[in-house]
């Protein structure tokens, strides 16, 4: 996330930073295109995509029992 000022406190703030950070129109009376808001939605899954696995990766992992 590009937002440095504040570390968000809460899961509905960190949300708010990453949808202001990735669609800066959100809020606002600007017109949005349709073609950028699904190149900036493919781009937000492909990135979280990628953060879930490197988290999984990271992981300890768990021996069955």
């Amino acid at each position: 996330m590009a937002n440095t000022e504040s570390q968000p406190q809460t899961f509905v703030e960190m949300v708010l930073v990453l949808l202001e950070d990735r669609f800066p129109w959100l809020g606002t009376n600007r017109d949005a295109s349709g073609s950028d808001t699904v190149d900036a939605l493919n781009d937000l899954h492909r990135t979280l995509r990628t953060a879930k696995r490197e988290a999984a990766r990271l992981q300890p992992k768990r021996h069955k029992r």
